[in-house]
């Protein structure tokens, strides 16, 4: 897309979140009726040894939380999605899309899972079908992603769409857990992601 035309490309969130289907999921807004879920996803501080913040202490902070996810989507600062299965619609984890550079076409995304629902193909289907909507609608021509390098399980996800390893940033994040903590950084182009059904 030439640079020229991003300033006439529609806003795709004008009417909030799209809802997204991939293979075994669908994506969709954040709602009241998923505050517990939310804090199953992230109230537990060993489960989110690997994200960027503590855990949800109870239901009142899941609603805070599940606000500044809709603000999110408002103010255009991110895009976080709940992700369900299809038969179910009942969060359990969410994908992320973040710091969106229309003029220079790039993004970063993210991703969480309940433990209960990993194994089972649903953040790979999530990431690919959240990652073509980037491309395909936003015009994004690279992607990129902040991963302790110890998640090993993110990693391999993220390598299986097509991001390559890009290098380690040192003592990046201070965590919940008062530890310095490296970053390494993976990217991913327009064209080098793998599209096939997980």
């Amino acid at each position: 897309m030439p640079r020229s035309r991003l300033h006439v490309l529609p806003d795709p969130f004008a009417e909030g979140l799209p809802v997204l289907s991939g293979a075994r999921v669908r994506l969709r807004a954040v709602r009241p009726s998923d505050d517990p879920d939310l804090l199953a996803v992230f109230g537990d501080a060993t489960h989110l040894r690997y994200w960027s913040h503590g855990p949800l202490a109870d239901l009142d902070a899941a609603r805070t939380y599940r606000e500044g996810i809709e603000a999110g989507t408002r103010d255009r600062a991110f895009f976080q999605w709940a992700l369900t299965r299809p038969e179910a619609d009942r969060l359990v984890g969410t994908v992320t899309l973040a710091d969106w550079d229309r003029t220079n076409r790039r993004i970063e995304v993210g991703f969480i899972l309940h433990p209960d629902a990993k194994g089972q193909g649903l953040a790979s289907d999530a990431v690919r079908t959240v990652l073509a909507f980037a491309i395909d609608t936003l015009g994004v021509h690279r992607v990129e992603a902040d991963v302790d390098p110890d998640n090993a399980a993110s990693i391999r996800l993220l390598t299986g769409l097509g991001f390559v390893f890009e290098g380690r940033l040192r003592d990046r994040w201070f965590t919940f857990f008062d530890e310095w903590k490296d970053t390494a950084m993976y990217g991913l182009l327009a064209p080098d992601l793998i599209r096939g059904t997980t």
